[in-house]
C-alpha cells in the first residue's frame, strides 16, 4: 500500500484541525494520479465535494479529528501544534499500515517531521517527508481534499446549531471575526469551538472590552 498523510484546520480559530491519511495499492495509483487531483486550496468547494467522493470510493481513509479544547489543552500545558500533528499523522499512518507514506510536513525541517512520525510507528514504513506534498503528490492531494472536505462539514455545522454564520473560521475571514465579536458582546465568553490559545481570539475579547469601556465613558 502506498499512503499520503496531510491536515486541514491548522490556522482557524473556530473548529477542529482534521488530519486525513489515504491509502492505495500500488496498482489502483495511476486511477488516483487520472482525477487530475490538486492541493485541496487550489480547488473549489464544489469540485472539491466532487473529488471527494471519488477519492471515498478509490481508497481507504482514516480521519481523525482534533477539538479546539484539545489543542487548547495541549498547547496549554507547553505542546506545540507540531507535536500534535506528528502524532496524529502517525495515528492515520497506523491505521492504513502502509508499505511508503508521502506525508506534507508542517515542521521548517521537513526531515526532522518525517524522523518524529517515523518514530512513533510500531512497524516498519518508507516515510517520505516534503513541503509541499500535497502539490508534489496526487495520494497527498487527496489526504488534503479529504481533509479538507471533511472538516469544511464540520464548520458548516457548527454554524447550523448555532443558527448564525460563522464563516470559514480562518482569522483573516470577516464573517468569523463579525461572529466572534457579537458572540462575545452577547454572551460574555467564547463558544467551546473556539480555540481560546488563538491570539485572535484575546484580540477580538480586547476589542470588546475597550468598546464596552469607550461606550461606558
Amino acid at each position: 500500500m502506498i499512503a499520503g498523510v496531510d491536515e486541514a484546520g491548522r490556522g482557524p480559530v473556530i473548529g477542529p484541525m482534521v488530519v486525513c491519511g489515504v491509502a492505495v495499492s500500488p496498482g489502483k495509483l495511476k486511477k488516483l494520479e487520472g482525477m487530475g487531483l490538486k492541493d485541496s486550496k487550489l480547488l473549489t468547494p464544489k469540485r472539491r465535494e466532487e473529488l471527494a467522493l471519488r477519492i471515498r470510493k478509490a481508497c481507504s481513509y482514516e480521519l481523525i479529528v482534533v477539538s479546539p479544547e484539545e489543542i487548547d489543552s495541549r498547547l496549554a500545558a507547553g505542546g506545540t501544534l507540531n507535536e500534535i500533528e506528528v502524532e496524529c499523522f502517525a495515528k492515520a499512518i497506523e491505521a492504513l499500515r502502509p508499505e511508503v507514506v508521502y506525508i506534507d510536513a508542517c515542521d521548517v525541517n521537513a526531515e526532522r517531521f518525517g524522523i518524529n512520525v517515523r518514530r512513533l510507528l510500531g512497524f516498519e514504513a518508507e516515510v517520505v517527508s516534503r513541503h509541499n506534498a500535497d502539490k508534489e503528490y496526487p495520494i497527498v492531494s487527496a489526504a488534503s481534499i479529504l481533509a479538507k472536505v471533511h472538516r469544511d462539514a464540520l464548520v458548516k455545522k457548527i454554524s447550523t446549531e448555532v443558527g448564525e454564520d460563522v464563516g470559514s473560521g480562518y482569522p483573516n475571514d470577516p464573517m468569523t471575526i463579525r461572529f466572534l465579536k457579537g458572540y462575545y458582546s452577547k454572551n460574555g465568553e467564547m463558544p467551546p469551538f473556539v480555540r481560546k490559545s488563538w491570539k485572535t481570539t484575546s484580540t477580538v475579547i480586547g476589542d470588546c472590552l475597550q468598546s464596552r469601556l469607550t461606550g461606558f465613558l
